[in-house]
């Protein structure tokens, strides 16, 4: 799977995430893995989306659909109106579209955990003095629940929730902008040293509310 990690730091949202794709066996044994997967989708600089979860999707014959190239449908055809819409509604939008696609497309049930997948979206929120604040909204398919509102969000694996939890409770909000990275990326290493389906680079992206200050802070094949 994966893990993905995103949180309000002053006017910004950072988001954080594993390369690695990975296949099991039945018994659930990991039997091979590719870490240069891209799970941080930035959205015209307004929105950013972090992606844990199904990733491909077997057609038959030897075929498989990417899943990212059902994100990115969403995305093309409805480029002119992003601008506009909220996070809610663009979190929603993407999670109807990949459901839709399970469903009619792969006759695969988007609930069942075979499929399960998740999505953290960050994105800015007017608040009632007219200033946007940083937000992170989830969705978790296998739950079937949608969290609006966050400042801090983790999605990923199972195993990964008890190693990051220490991290992700941690109030890191008067750190610095390196403290909190640094700090995270030592999380991110304890989970890869005990959960073999999250590793690889670590992908880092910091969406600001004035999109033309939003950036990379970590990319590969850079870092």
């Amino acid at each position: 799977m994966t893990m993905v990690i995103a949180y309000a730091w002053q006017d910004k949202v950072v988001m954080m995430a594993d390369s690695r794709s990975s296949r099991t066996d039945e018994n659930g044994n990991m039997i091979e893995f590719e870490d240069d997967n891209e799970k941080i989708i930035p959205v015209q600089n307004w929105f950013s989306i972090g992606h844990a979860g199904l990733r491909k999707a077997y057609l038959g014959n030897g075929a498989y659909l990417e899943m990212d190239e059902v994100t990115n449908h969403f995305l093309k055809m409805n480029e002119s109106t992003l601008s506009k819409q909220n996070g809610e509604q663009l979190l929603e939008g993407i999670v109807r579209t990949w459901n839709r696609t399970l469903s009619e497309k792969l006759q695969r049930n988007p609930l069942s955990l075979e499929n399960r997948y998740c999505f953290a979206l960050g994105s800015f929120v007017e608040n009632k003095s007219g200033e946007l604040e940083p937000k992170i909204h989830t969705y978790q398919s296998h739950f079937n629940e949608f969290q609006f509102g966050g400042r801090k969000a983790v999605i990923g694996d199972d195993a990964v929730y008890p190693i990051i939890m220490p991290y992700y409770e941690e109030d890191t909000d008067n750190w610095t902008l390196k403290e909190t990275v640094d700090f995270y990326k030592k999380g991110f290493v304890e989970v890869m040293n005990q959960v073999e389906t999250v590793g690889g680079p670590i992908d880092i992206f910091v969406l600001d509310r004035n999109p033309e200050k939003s950036y990379w802070l970590e990319h590969k094949p850079n870092n």
